[in-house]
């Protein structure tokens, strides 16, 4: 299982979302079976920084940049993503039952955290989120 920075000098972003991802694979090895094909990017800009995040069985890459192509894009300020990788998750989205959770919640509605791809990738959603959670 590896977790690659693809850039030579990623930025803050990429290295923050790679260490996250590597340290919950160590920590929970199931969250293994989290590794399908799918293409994310995570932009926040007020940081004004983008990344991509490639997974693939047994693989991971975070590069700069926002790709265009990807399945997921997940646009928010940076401590809303913060915010989204601390909520506490039921079946992969945020826990609406817990404060946190519908903090989270309440950002999407009002569109402070924006995901292209929510309503046509739900169970991708859930994935990706699963595998960020520091929860």
């Amino acid at each position: 299982m590896t977790v690659e920075l693809t850039d030579r000098e990623p930025s803050g972003l990429a290295s923050m979302i790679a260490g996250l991802i590597e340290q919950n694979l160590e920590r929970d090895p199931s969250r293994r079976r989290l590794l399908r094909p799918v293409l994310v990017s995570i932009t926040a800009p007020d940081a004004e920084v983008a990344v991509t995040v490639r997974l693939a069985p047994g693989r991971v890459e975070v590069s700069d940049g926002a790709d265009p192509t990807s399945e997921l894009a997940i646009v928010a300020d940076s401590s809303s993503l913060l915010e989204l990788t601390a909520a506490p998750l039921r079946f992969g989205l945020p826990d609406v039952f817990k404060a946190d959770g519908r903090a989270v919640a309440r950002d999407v509605l009002a569109r402070r955290i924006r995901i292209r791809g929510l309503f046509a990738h739900p169970r991708l959603l859930a994935r990706v989120s699963s595998l960020l959670s520091v929860v």
